[in-house]
């Protein structure tokens, strides 16, 4: 199957943005930047344990279309899953697909 044969997965392309809440502070709040069609594929997972609680860290490696408004401090909402960008890689640097790197189930 090809790349785009594989791309069946509608997601947020969303970007933080820091806004003021009540208390004089600053709120980090995420916004839809568009919505793209990926692939998704799971590489590997590890659990550890800390503060009392077992956390699960799974990382997976998603295809898209190539974009030049993206980058590592976006992140990919997938239904009520989210995916933080730790590495972006233009494949084969010809402008036609990005790799991108992620990690789900970890807070930034």
């Amino acid at each position: 199957m090809s790349i785009v044969g594989k791309m069946r997965h509608r997601v947020h392309l969303q970007s933080a943005t820091n806004t003021t809440d009540t208390g004089g502070g600053l709120a980090q709040v995420w916004a839809d930047v568009d919505k793209v069609y990926v692939s998704i594929e799971p590489k590997n997972g590890s659990e550890s344990f800390r503060q009392g609680q077992i956390q699960d860290k799974t990382t997976h490696e998603l295809t898209m279309r190539y974009r030049t408004d993206i980058d590592t401090k976006y992140r990919i909402k997938y239904g009520a899953r989210l995916f933080n960008i730790n590495h972006i890689k233009n494949i084969d640097e010809r402008d036609r697909f990005l790799l991108l790197t992620c990690e789900e189930g970890v807070a930034v």
